[in-house]
This record gives C-alpha cells, sequence and structure tokens, in this order.
C-alpha cells in the first residue's frame, strides 16, 4: 500500500534531518586539529625572536607548575618543585632550537597550527617525540596531560638527572616525604646475639622553608616505627617488641649555600633532639635530649659529599642515668647518567657513658639510588647496604640494609626563594 504524498515527504525530512545530525556529530568528534593543518616554523632570526623573551608553563601533579624562562642572550632558567634548573639554548641552522640542560642537550623544530594560530607542535629531533602548546602574550602553556610528564625532561620541564642532583645537595630547597625501610642484623658477646635482628620503618619529611640567597630553614622529624626489634631481657636472653613507636629525633636547622663556579659549598646549623615517644620502655631513653648540630659539605656537578655532626645531652626524663652522645652522618653522592647515581649515607655514633668497648657504632655504607618522574611526579628510590665495622661488644648491629623511597612534593609555603 502507497502512502500518501504528505507522509511520505514527512518520512524524507526526518531521514534527512537524522543524517544532518549525525555528519554533525563525526565532524564535532573529529580532531580539531589535523596533521596537514600545521606549517614548519623556520629562518634562524624567526626562531631566535620567537625564543627571546619566551616563558614556558607546564601543570604538574599537587597544583604544582614549571615555569621557564628564555632571554635573549641565549640563558634561561626553569623553576619547579622550589628548585631552580639552568638552561641555555641556541639556533641551529635554519629549523632547530637547541635546549642545554646540564650534561644534556636536546633540540627540537616547530610547528605552527593553520587552523588555530596561536597552537604550536614542538618535535624532538632526537626522539620525534611531539608535544602541543599555546603562545599567547609571549608565554608557551603545554596543554597536554600530567601523565605524559616523564624523566626526559625539556623546554619546560626539569629531566630525572637534573632533579637527582638538585636533591643530592643537603640544602636543596625542593620537599620531600621519605620513608626509610630497615632491616639490622645484631652481633656480639651476649649468648645468641648473631641470632637477633631488626625491622623499622622511619617516615623522614623535608619541607624546608626558602628565605632567599640559598638560604633555606628546616624542621625535620624522624619517626620510627618499629616492626620487630630484640632486645636483651633482664632474665637473660632476648626480648622480641613491635608493633611500637620509638623515640621521634628532630631538627631545626638553618642551610646556606654559598655558589661557587662549579657548584656550591653548603653549611648547615641549627638544633637536634629526641622526644620519649617510644610505647615501649625497652626501645626508647625515656629523656628529652636536645643539643646542636652542624653538617658542612661540597656540592659539585659530579655530585655531592659532607658530613654531619649532632651531639646532645639529657635534659629532662629519666634521671637514673645520664646521655652525652655525640652522632650523625657521612654522605656522598655521585651522579651517573638517567637519574642514577652511587649513594649512600651511613648513621655513626659515640656513646661517652659507655665502656670503652661499647661506645663506638661505625658503619661503612654503599649504595644505588635512582629518581625517575612518574605522573609528572619526581621519585626517588635508594638501596643501601652497611656494614658495622665499630659496634658495641655485647650487643650491637653487625649488618643493615636500607630501602628509602620518596615523593618530591610541593611546598605548603612559597617562602622567600
Amino acid at each position: 500500500m502507497l502512502l500518501p504524498t504528505s507522509s511520505r515527504a514527512r518520512i524524507r525530512s526526518t531521514i534527512r534531518c537524522h543524517v544532518v545530525i549525525l555528519l554533525a556529530t563525526i565532524a564535532l568528534s573529529a580532531p580539531a586539529i589535523r596533521a596537514d593543518d600545521w606549517e614548519p616554523v623556520s629562518g634562524a632570526e624567526i626562531l631566535r625572536e620567537f625564543m627571546s623573551g619566551l616563558s614556558t608553563e607546564r601543570d604538574l601533579p599537587g597544583k604544582e607548575v614549571a615555569r621557564g624562562e628564555y632571554y635573549p642572550d641565549g640563558t634561561g632558567v626553569l623553576h619547579e618543585w622550589g628548585a631552580s634548573f639552568s638552561r641555555t639554548w641556541e639556533v641551529v641552522g635554519e629549523d632547530q632550537v637547541c635546549i642545554t640542560a646540564g650534561p644534556q642537550t636536546r633540540c627540537y623544530q616547530f610547528e605552527r597550527s593553520t587552523a588555530e594560530a596561536d597552537m604550536y607542535l614542538a618535535r624532538d629531533v632526537a626522539t620525534d617525540q611531539t608535544f602541543e602548546f599555546r603562545v599567547t602574550a609571549g608565554g608557551a602553556v603545554a596543554t597536554g596531560p600530567r601523565s605524559e610528564v616523564g624523566s626526559g625532561g625539556g623546554a619546560a620541564t626539569a629531566s630525572a638527572e637534573e632533579i637527582a642532583a638538585e636533591l643530592a645537595n643537603p640544602n636543596t630547597p625542593m620537599g620531600t616525604l621519605s620513608t626509610n625501610f630497615d632491616y639490622i642484623v645484631f652481633d656480639g658477646d651476649l649468648p645468641e646475639a648473631g641470632d637477633q635482628s631488626a625491622a623499622k620503618i622511619i617516615f623522614q619529611p623535608s619541607l624546608p622553608y626558602p628565605l632567599g640567597g640559598g638560604t633555606n630553614f628546616f624542621v625535620r622529624p624522624a619517626i620510627p616505627v618499629i616492626l620487630d626489634q630484640s632486645v636483651p631481657s633482664t632474665e637473660g636472653g632476648f626480648d622480641s617488641k613491635g608493633v611500637e613507636l620509638g623515640d621521634i629525633a628532630f631538627d631545626a636547622a638553618f642551610g646556606f649555600s654559598f655558589k661557587k663556579e662549579a657548584g656550591a659549598n653548603v653549611l648547615i646549623a641549627g638544633l637536634t633532639g629526641t622526644i620519649p615517644t617510644a610505647t615501649d620502655e625497652a626501645l626508647g631513653l625515656e629523656q628529652w635530649l636536645f643539643g646542636p648540630e652542624l653538617a658542612v659539605a661540597v656540592v659539585r656537578k659530579w655530585g655531592a659529599i659532607g658530613v654531619l655532626v649532632t651531639h646532645q645531652w639529657d635534659v629532662a626524663g629519666e634521671s637514673g642515668f645520664s646521655t652525652s652522645l655525640t652522632g650523625g652522618q657521612y654522605f656522598y653522592t655521585f651522579n651517573l647518567k638517567g637519574g642514577w647515581q652511587i649513594s649512600a649515607g651511613p648513621n655513626w655514633s659515640y656513646n661517652h657513658r659507655a665502656e670503652s668497648g661499647d661506645a663506638w657504632t661505625l658503619p661503612l655504607g654503599v649504595g644505588l639510588a635512582k629518581t625517575s618522574v612518574l605522573g609528572g611526579r619526581p621519585w626517588k628510590m635508594s638501596l643501601q647496604y652497611w656494614n658495622f665495622i665499630k659496634s658495641p661488644e655485647a650487643f650491637g648491629p653487625e649488618h643493615q640494609i636500607r630501602f628509602v623511597v620518596g615523593p618530591v612534593v610541593k611546598l605548603p609555603w612559597k617562602g622567600r626563594g
């Protein structure tokens, strides 16, 4: 049966409407800029003008923003995670801009969108990787997601290698939330001392307050959680303790960096202390300890080396005995490629109230560290081994393995840096 003419017309009109809607939907879902919508940006003078005075910006996790500044004289600086990283740049040939960051140089070619005048594409010549950015009023803002930021770095972000070198500086303005995982094997003259061990976790954040001019103020707690600890028993043998909170240590200090042509010399001075927070008396001193601390370090392109010395006396708490304890840490870092480092920082101590054979605790330490940028956030991980060449004769540590993991975080304050 044939439909009336008016009905057939309505059906055709309805079909046409659906086709138009479908085509519009396809058009809107298609990429805004096609591959043939890009044109090269070339010419040495054009590229020099493009880079001179250019600022770059890239969103990072935790509301952190990386900002770069490139000056007409071929220098630049990148600000990220509270630290500053130097840059140099030059135009090579007629179509490349090469940016040098530390030991690494990356060259880029640029293309401009013919569909959107402020949209650009940068192509890494070596890797052929690309990213898009918008340029408005001399500022370049990367448009890609934070997850695209990797360890290689570039014009708008620091590389893992640069961040690793900065974290080796004991006076770095970068904030970290480090956690130490320790496993310790004991030895000594006490019966069965060689069969004892300990496992603990130490949470050790560092959130410096930049005061400007290479000066920072630190308040750094070290919060230990004892998972399992062997302690000598008053009745003979050993008791196993855990899970318990240990005594919390802290320091409050000023760090000063004196810049040299090849790096910086660092001085850190302040106060250190111990709070009797142990939830089991066998795992703490039940005393408040307080005293000075001093650290010196040399920071160079190859790495860093230094020593920290502290001294603490009992100032309150259990008065049945007195405490006079000198301690500290020696540390070294040798920078390798790709964010790898040879690095260690063993802790040592000398107990002035102990018998002569039980006064020293002194390890030799070796280790390997790796800094990676994961989803836009830097993470540093390290594995260290300490062999104690001096330890209390009756009962003390013989070997220690330390695994450290810590993300770099945005400082909760801006400071004056």
